[in-house]
Formats: C-alpha cells, structure tokens, sequence
C-alpha cells in the first residue's frame, strides 16, 4: 500500500529572515551546551585562540626539527635472552611526548616516535637534538657487519605514560617500562615486570602450622600480576593439638601457592622423561638462579 510523505520543507524568505548583531565577541565556549551558548560565544572554533587576553587568528605551525629514520638493533626484555643481528628502521610518527622533573632534579622532555623512546635535549634553543634512550654505550655487529646501536622496541601507535616519584613510568603496548635519570647522572630504563621496582605483596599471614591449636590464616593483599613474587607471614609457639599423634621432626607450614619458578614445571616434567631413558638431566642455571631467590626469614616479633 503506498503512503504519501508528509514532510515539506520550510521557506525561507526575506520577510522571515532575522539579523543578530554581535557586538562584543568572547570566543568559543565549550563548557555549555550548544542550545544554551550566549549569543556572543561560539559553539566551535578552529581559526582562532585566546592569547595574551584577547582573541587572535590562530598562526601556522613552525617546524622546530626534522627527525631521521634511524637504524638499529633490537634489544631483548629477557637479559638472558640472545640478541637479534637484524637491522631495524625507525619510523617518524611521533606517538606521545611527556615532560617530568627526574631524580636528578632535572627537568626532561620523552618522545615515543615509532618504535623507539627518545630524549629531546636543548629544546630551549636552535640546537634541539632527539637523543634514542639507552643505558648502553657499546655497539653491536648488525647483519652487515656494521656497529649499530641497541635500543627497547615498543609498538608504534599512540602510547600513554605517567610521572610518579620523579619517574616516567611508560605502556609501550608490549611492555610496561620505567625510565629513570637517577642523581648520580646515570639513566635506567628497565621492565618493571620482576624488577626491583615492583611491589612485592603479603598474600597471606598468620599462617600455623599443621594441626595446630588455633589457627589465624586470613589474606591480606592480593596477588601483583607485574611479579611472580608473593610473601606469607608464619605463626608459630602456639602448640599442636593433644589428638595429633603424628610426629614429625619439623613444623609442617602450608603457603598459599607452591614453590615455583617460570619454565620449572616443564623442565621437571622433562626430567622425568629423560630420567625414563635412563639420562642424566638437571634443571637450566635460569631456574637455579630463580629458585636460590626463594628466603624463609625467621624474626622474633616478641610476646603476644
């Protein structure tokens, strides 16, 4: 069945057209909603800015450096990993730029542009320089044969950082980093995953062991994600139950999550199978090197 439409366009003549005088104009106001700007402000304003107490035309952009493509080599997260001979090209998008006072109590100005982190120094004058971070002065032979430069690759497209306790701390999309100008002039840039930076928490306290008299086990914080590090807190002097017979020759604690390390429960479970061949097999020196930071500290905390 058909249906007539019903809209019609208005008609606009010159007996219905009206003229607004702006006398005074105040610039653009976009704290208002549209319907309810004053009829001296404007809902959008691109041409112009306020500056030096009155409104001017906006001026063009000056071109302050022209930053070059870079070569270089990429550094491995993992120290333990082995580093990459491929040569790699920066490009020049400029994906955020932060400004902070460090521990040096200086103050810095960080640009992510393509995949690298840069300083920008002597931004003051004519003489403005893009420095790439790195706390690593020696070159390394690319695929060429060729000395190139080692630097962290983040991802490139827009990034975010913040400033905390006079540090950068910076979301690459692939790792989350902390960039610090320490006071003796030395720069560290690290992953802040497993790093001395990284806070470690209590999971767990009070706990008593087996089959004592009473038990105050609770949680406290919760695991931290950037560490595979958790604390317990151990309760002890409190005896064991009359009806426990078992006798043992130490006090038997149970942690809120066992005694591991990355990579350890495939290199036992290889091990085992090696073990079956009637080979001989240890575990890596990495998983050595992560289970000897294992402590068990034993502290009086006096008489409750």
């Amino acid at each position: 069945m058909a249906r007539n439409s019903t809209y019609r366009h208005y008609n606009l003549n010159k007996q219905g057209r009206q003229t607004l005088n702006i006398t005074q104009f105040g610039g653009v106001d976009f704290s208002s909603q549209r319907f309810n700007v004053a009829s001296h402000r404007a809902i959008d304003l691109q041409n112009f800015l306020y500056k030096d107490g009155i409104i001017q035309k906006r001026e063009g952009y000056e071109e302050l450096f022209d930053i070059k493509p870079i070569s270089y080599l990429t550094k491995s997260f993992d120290s333990t990993e082995t580093q990459s001979t491929i040569i790699n090209v920066n490009p020049v998008n400029f994906n955020g730029i932060w400004s902070f006072v460090a521990e040096d109590n200086q103050k810095h100005i960080i640009a992510h542009i393509g995949n690298l982190l840069f300083e920008i120094t002597n931004h003051d004058n004519e003489s403005i320089d893009f420095i790439p971070l790195s706390n690593e002065i020696a070159t390394f032979l690319g695929s060429d044969n060729f000395p190139y430069h080692r630097y962290f690759r983040y991802e490139d497209y827009k990034s975010f950082a913040f400033v905390g306790s006079n540090r950068l701390w910076f979301l690459g999309g692939n790792k989350f980093m902390v960039i610090r100008f320490l006071s003796d002039g030395t720069l560290s840039i690290m992953p802040v995953e497993d790093s001395e930076q990284t806070f470690i928490p209590t999971t767990t306290i009070s706990i008593a062991y087996k089959n004592a008299i009473t038990s105050g086990r609770s949680g406290l914080d919760y695991a931290n994600l950037l560490t595979m590090w958790r604390k317990n807190t151990l309760l002890s002097g409190i005896g064991k139950k009359e009806s426990d017979y078992t006798r043992t020759l130490y006090y038997e604690y149970t942690l809120d999550a066992p005694l591991i390390v990355p990579n350890m429960d495939s290199e036992i479970a290889n091990m085992l199978a090696v073990e079956k061949a009637n080979r001989f097999s240890v575990l890596s020196n990495k998983t050595k090197q992560a289970l000897s930071q294992i402590h068990l500290i034993i502290e009086e905390r006096g008489e409750y």
